[in-house]
């Protein structure tokens, strides 16, 4: 089967982009417009490769599973909005019984203690339960990982394995999968190595609009309350040579937003050309997720909503990162 994941900064569009392929006949979308954050997250499978083979100490890989395990309890039951006051579970039932499988299969040795860390990980209600069950002195699983060849290939059947739960069907290698946000924008390359056969799309925005965004959607994780943090926060992430070279990566198409709603017949085709399918598509029957007219209203919002202060302050500061 094919990946294609879909990155972008906060608020740059990119959803656009995912809801495009998302909506295609010939692609599969496991979460909707929902994003797949599993291996993204700071608990989740990359942290999880990291720590076992890369940040590798006594007991950050012990640490580092059981941080994972929860995750995923908590994951299972977590909801997302699925349309205005309507909410459902993300991940279908099984997805938890999933997680705890790959976890057996690449733990090579498992062994219950108590380190010293541990008694930060759980509450005082927690700590006197297990002392009423005398089970304190010996609570916290230690572990020794499987090698690193064999996680990756677990990793692999693993995420098949979560996206054939959540689509209820089972996939083959033309099956091609539609997947949003879902690795490392900063590493993105090393951390979709859990994905087979994967192509990477990464959408940028004029970030006059982006910050226009932040602030209207009240982002959680964005800078929007202060047009010169915000600047601060964008140079120090983005404008930077690493930054640009991993952007210029011969497996990533560098996708503008503005170059995509407003030219959406050529960049539809570089997009195309690039993930090897048809150009010439049909949208599904009851396609509600794509509407290119609703995504030009997006473009310039900036003018109306920005004061004048804060949209010269952009434009002088991140000039080269204007789209005009």
């Amino acid at each position: 089967m094919k990946y294609i994941i879909v990155l972008g900064i906060q608020n740059s569009g990119s959803g656009a982009v995912h809801d495009y392929l998302a909506s295609r006949d010939d692609c599969e979308s496991p979460f909707g417009v929902n994003e797949f954050k599993l291996c993204l997250d700071p608990m989740g499978l990359h942290n999880l490769y990291l720590n076992f083979y890369e940040n590798f100490s006594f007991l950050s890989s012990s640490n580092a599973m059981y941080d994972f395990v929860n995750y995923t309890k908590k994951l299972q039951n977590h909801s997302v909005y699925i349309s205005r006051g309507v909410k459902k579970k993300l991940y279908k039932t099984n997805f938890h019984n999933l997680s705890e499988k790959f976890i057996k299969k690449v733990t090579k040795v498992e062994y219950k203690g108590r380190p010293e860390f541990s008694d930060f990980k759980i509450s005082i209600f927690e700590k006197y339960l297990l002392k009423f069950t005398k089970r304190y002195y010996s609570f916290f699983p230690i572990i020794i990982p499987e090698k690193k060849e064999k996680f990756i290939i677990e990793s692999k059947k693993f995420i098949n394995n979560v996206i054939e739960n959540n689509l209820e069907k089972k996939l083959n290698k033309k099956s091609q999968i539609i997947l949003n946000q879902s690795v490392n924008i900063f590493d993105p390359i090393k951390s979709s190595k859990y994905f087979e056969n994967s192509k990477i799309i990464y959408v940028t925005r004029d970030p006059r609009d982006m910050y226009s965004s932040m602030k209207s959607n009240k982002s959680g994780s964005s800078p929007w309350r202060n047009v010169d943090l915000f600047i601060q926060w964008y140079k120090h992430y983005f404008d930077n040579m690493e930054f640009k070279k991993r952007l210029n990566n011969k497996d990533i198409l560098h996708v503008k937003f503005k170059n995509f709603v407003t030219n959406f017949k050529k960049e539809n085709l570089r997009i195309c050309n690039f993930l090897e399918i048809d150009s010439k598509f049909k949208f599904k029957k009851n396609n509600n997720l794509f509407d290119l007219s609703v995504s030009k209203k997006n473009l310039t919002k900036y003018i109306n909503y920005l004061s004048k202060s804060e949209n010269d302050k952009i434009k002088k500061e991140l000039k080269k990162f204007l789209q005009r």
